[in-house]
């Protein structure tokens, strides 16, 4: 038998053959940037009497070199994959989710008062808590979507201002009416039986909260690539004026993109309350939201990118204290990985005068179509 009959039927369809043409696409300039970004790193490390080579050993070490430092890859990666979803949702309807940290925060707030209400129901508890975070991040994100889809306000402008709303208001519930004893400030504790278990293996405090997040990276994908709903978001994202004369309503695709990235973002609180800390304890976690946005930039604003990209930076986050610890570069060394890495995903232009023209041609996946078209 020849090996163009031993090939897989799928394999020579035009489908798959561009399936792997976009994956090829969507991996390649963040790939680079990546690549890119450590040479540059490393630069840096040479100029400061540093051993590169040694740095990213311990660098790499401490985001995966056991089951400790996984586990803390998997704990910084997850609260990252929901609000890097809640981004990437919005951004395939043409729309800037930059309220994050407020979808993030009103979650949070959401799950402390839910998972001391109903910690005595246990995991049922629990369970009812995320899905409240749903129904809040749902309401909240929906906000910004009726604005902009009535009344004209830039999404952009509006999550910025309810991102101050959302945590001023979160920080007095969590102080006044929803305040408990203890030495920390912050909410009541929630019951042990209420919250999301450790996965242990050896993991630390990483929890199945992570799997949630693949749970919910899937959604995304069936909903906006299977679904009907799904592909008037992305044709409104693409091109609002033939959205509008194919009947898609790009009001009320506007609204629900938003809302339900507002849910997702929600989540991500949800489960650092839930699943980590317990309680909502003040100050709570900053800048999750507004890493989400990198992550979405990372992972090309598509679901299994957002996962990946947040595995990348939440490893890099892990790895830096064991590079400190393991040589004299500081732990700032990989805020400037991840803000070159970002950078250069933005910077199409940038990437493709460093690597070449070719670096055109490998983003576009058309090196790939004219090989599998052989």
């Amino acid at each position: 038998m020849s090996e163009e009959q031993r090939e897989p039927e799928g394999a020579r369809s035009p489908a798959f053959r561009r399936w792997l043409s976009d994956a090829a696409g969507a991996l390649a300039f963040p790939l680079i940037a990546i690549v890119i970004s450590f040479l540059i790193g490393a630069i840096i490390m040479l100029a400061t009497g540093d051993n590169p080579v040694t740095a990213f050993g311990a660098l790499f070490l401490g985001a995966f070199g056991d089951a400790t430092a996984l586990g803390r890859t998997l704990l910084n990666a997850t609260p990252l994959i929901f609000t890097g979803l809640a981004v990437a949702v919005a951004f395939r309807a043409g729309l800037f989710n930059i309220g994050g940290e407020g979808q993030f925060f009103i979650g949070a707030i959401t799950a402390a008062w839910l998972g001391v209400s109903l910690g005595f129901l246990g995991p049922l508890g629990a369970a009812l808590a995320l899905l409240g975070c749903v129904v809040t991040g749902f309401l909240w994100g929906a906000i910004p979507g009726f604005l902009k889809a009535y009344f004209g306000a830039h999404e952009v402008i509006t999550t910025i201002m309810l991102n101050f709303v959302a945590i001023y208001l979160a920080t007095y519930l969590a102080l006044n009416p929803l305040r408990g004893e203890g030495l920390i400030p912050g909410t009541a504790t929630i019951d042990i039986g209420a919250r999301i278990p450790f996965i242990g293996l050896g993991l630390g405090r990483a929890n199945y909260a992570f799997f949630l997040g693949l749970v919910a990276a899937a959604v995304v994908y069936l909903l906006l690539w299977r679904t009907k709903r799904g592909f008037e978001i992305r044709a409104v994202g693409l091109s609002p004026g033939a959205a509008n004369y194919a009947g898609m309503r790009i009001g009320l695709n506007t609204v629900l993109a938003l809302a339900i990235g507002g849910s997702l973002a929600a989540l991500g609180g949800g489960e650092e309350v839930l699943g980590v800390y317990g309680k909502m304890s003040i100050p709570f976690v900053y800048s999750v939201g507004f890493n989400g946005i990198g992550v979405a930039l990372l992972g090309r604003n598509h679901p299994v990118g957002v996962v990946l990209g947040a595995i990348l930076l939440g490893g890099l986050t892990a790895g830096a204290q064991e590079m400190q610890f393991a040589t004299d570069v500081p732990l700032q060394m990989a805020g400037v990985l991840i803000a070159v890495i970002l950078l250069l995903v933005t910077a199409t232009k940038l990437v493709e005068l460093i690597v070449g023209k070719r670096a055109r041609d490998l983003a576009a996946g058309t090196r790939l179509e004219r090989g599998l078209g052989q």
